[in-house]
């Protein structure tokens, strides 16, 4: 059955309405002679009024069932945690309710103290506050069952970037369509879910196959580590020829891991990926337990115009971001992390800022992370920063390990905003305009040596010598300069050769 005051228009809801049992109802203004003016809140006495009638399951329209719930069936009403063991509350976007369950009706009845300001006050907070004076009302499920990960950035990312997630303790799991669908889903389509490799699509794909065998199973596979010897996480070449007419666009791994990313409002062209600075970023995932503390990146990249504070790549964990970022006409490392008080802090990395000039051609970067942990060099600098095969800068200074060591994933052009507020619309003033391509990781620190080879063997070379910002008409006229000045002075010396011989004569 389907509660309705206002009917949904469009393509899927017209595929499912021959399955729905329509029933309208009327508009909730007040309850209790309180006003009701949050569209949510009047969703909320809608669904408690339903189920006090007929019981039933109600599920939001954004969350999907993964595992058959039979067993709950005979529950007299069942609620699931939001939060570990809670701490959020209680959530009403799922429950099973007898009709005229003992707990509803308490709840319900709980509204004549009802404040419309207060936004989850009745609808998930209260419910836990009675449900721990009256649990032989009430089944509680797991905080896993149906709402985790959850809507925080940390879960959003979970679900909507990364691919570290298999949804194993969950009977359903929750899209949070209000916080993502400014971003995250924006654009979401049956092409977009069939091919993004994330969490939350690999278990919406079989949605959509109708039994049939998914042909790209082997993309939705977790890697806690690198499956190949010489640890190589990803090889993102970003030169596909881009004909999936969507948005986001696969951004594929060939290093055999499997570890698809995606391009947001970047094309391909034939240089690789571009980015055009305005709500644009690659994402790349990393398998689930990579450490932020043995890591080498390596990648091409050319900026058409370099602006100041922009993020060329930022590599994220828990509560960190090592950044390289665009400044000064030039590529600086800086390091991002919370304090206490849960801000954004710049944390100094001691490495001096970089005398190399950006210009507007293709250059090979690197970054290496070493924290001695994972190897016996201990004497090498633990952060390393390079450019076309030379290093440009290097720190023996400690990645601070509070900030959390494991790699969520990597951004190209952009960050994750840093407000944590998926639902907000992201910020790009930080987004960077650049073509990126050939981007490579690895779970271990690359010897200098080992990534200037891979610099010296591509066939991607950049025109101008590093630390010039001459092209090459320029450096031509200036050989020729200087090589005019010295057959004058060769000429000069001649003459007075000659003059000294004739004054001895």
């Amino acid at each position: 059955m389907f509660h309705y005051h206002h009917l949904p228009v469009g393509e899927y809801f017209e595929k499912v309405l021959p399955l729905l049992t329509l029933n309208k109802v009327d508009m909730v203004y007040s309850i209790f002679n309180a006003e009701v003016n949050n569209y949510a809140h009047r969703a909320d006495i809608v669904r408690l009024e339903a189920l006090l009638k007929y019981g039933g399951i109600y599920l939001d329209l954004d969350l999907v069932t993964l595992k058959p719930i039979d067993h709950l069936l005979d529950k007299e009403f069942v609620m699931a945690q939001e939060g570990v063991d809670g701490s959020v509350g209680l959530c009403n976007a799922m429950m099973i309710a007898r009709p005229q369950a003992r707990f509803l009706q308490r709840w319900y009845a709980s509204y004549v103290s009802f404040d419309d300001k207060n936004w989850s006050y009745h609808s998930v907070i209260l419910p836990k506050k009675l449900a721990s004076v009256f649990n032989d009302e009430i089944t509680i499920l797991n905080h896993t069952s149906f709402f985790w990960p959850l809507w925080d950035s940390l879960g959003l990312s979970t679900l909507y970037l990364q691919k570290t997630y298999d949804f194993s303790a969950n009977l359903g799991t929750h899209l949070w369509e209000s916080a993502a669908n400014k971003n995250l889903m924006k654009g979401v389509s049956e092409d977009v879910i069939m091919n993004i490799d994330n969490s939350l699509y690999c278990q919406l794909r079989k949605f959509l196959l109708d039994g049939k065998e998914d042909p790209r199973a082997a993309a939705c596979r977790i890697r806690q580590h690198s499956q190949r010897q010489d640890k190589m996480v990803g090889h993102w070449p970003l030169m596909e020829d881009g004909n999936l007419m969507m948005n986001p666009v696969p951004a594929r791994d060939i290093s055999g891991n499997l570890l698809n990313g995606q391009i947001y409002n970047g094309k391909y062209n034939e240089d690789g990926v571009y980015l055009p600075g305005n709500h644009s970023y690659v994402f790349l995932p990393f398998p689930s337990e990579t450490s932020i503390e043995s890591l080498t990146m390596t990648w091409w990249m050319k900026i058409p115009n370099i602006d100041m504070g922009k993020m060329a790549v930022a590599i994220q964990t828990d509560h960190g971001r090592l950044c390289v970022v665009a400044e000064d006409n030039a590529l600086n490392i800086r390091m991002l992390g919370r304090n206490r008080n849960w801000t954004w802090v710049d944390m100094d990395t001691n490495m001096r800022a970089s005398p190399y000039k950006v210009d507007d051609d293709f250059h090979h970067y690197a970054l290496i992370v070493h924290s001695g942990k994972y190897s016996n060099r201990t004497a090498d600098p633990t952060l390393t920063f390079m450019m076309d095969g030379y290093v440009i800068g290097s720190t023996y200074w400690k990645y601070p390990s509070r900030l959390g060591t494991l790699i969520r994933g990597v951004w190209l052009g952009s960050i994750e905003p840093l407000s944590g507020k998926y639902e907000d619309r992201w910020n790009s003033t930080l987004d960077l305009e650049a073509v990126y391509k050939d981007v490579r990781a690895w779970e271990k620190h690359l010897m200098l040596e080992d990534v200037a080879s891979i610099y010296s063997e591509s066939d991607t070379r950049p025109k101008k010598v590093i630390g010039s910002t001459k092209d090459k008409d320029e450096e031509e006229e200036e050989e020729a300069e200087v090589g005019r000045i010295e057959a004058e002075e060769e000429e000069e010396e001649d003459d007075d050769l000659q003059w000294a011989e004739e004054q001895l004569d």
